[in-house]
């Protein structure tokens, strides 16, 4: 518990804010991103999104997971479903973007 509180004394102190990959929070961003005026903003979201499933990923692929060998191509996946979207929504494809979304939304199953 120590840790968590040096953590975010950390991120309050550097001016970085926590973003966390919720239930919630993608159901929310399957919704935005329906509406062409909220793009822009659920760029940003997603590429926190990648951003984070990547760090995932790069740790899951350097060191022994407890999850087993399976963690590092299911997050693989999902890096590539995050970066098809974004590349959908940079170049103005919003129905794109939603369905690949909508795929990446279901590959999280019960998380």
């Amino acid at each position: 518990m120590h840790r968590v509180i040096q953590c975010l004394c950390i991120l309050v102190r550097t001016g970085y804010s926590m973003f966390l990959i919720t239930r919630e929070k993608i159901e929310s961003l399957k919704e935005r991103l329906r509406d062409p005026g909220e793009c822009r903003h659920c760029l940003e979201d997603l590429k926190k999104i990648l951003e984070i499933k990547e760090a995932l990923l790069w740790r899951a692929d350097v060191g022994m997971c407890c999850a087993g060998p399976a963690l590092p191509v299911r997050l693989f996946g999902q890096v590539e479903l995050l970066k098809a979207t974004v590349e959908a929504l940079e170049e103005g494809d919003g129905a794109k973007a939603v369905s690949l979304f909508e795929d990446f939304a279901s590959e999280l199953g019960d998380f």
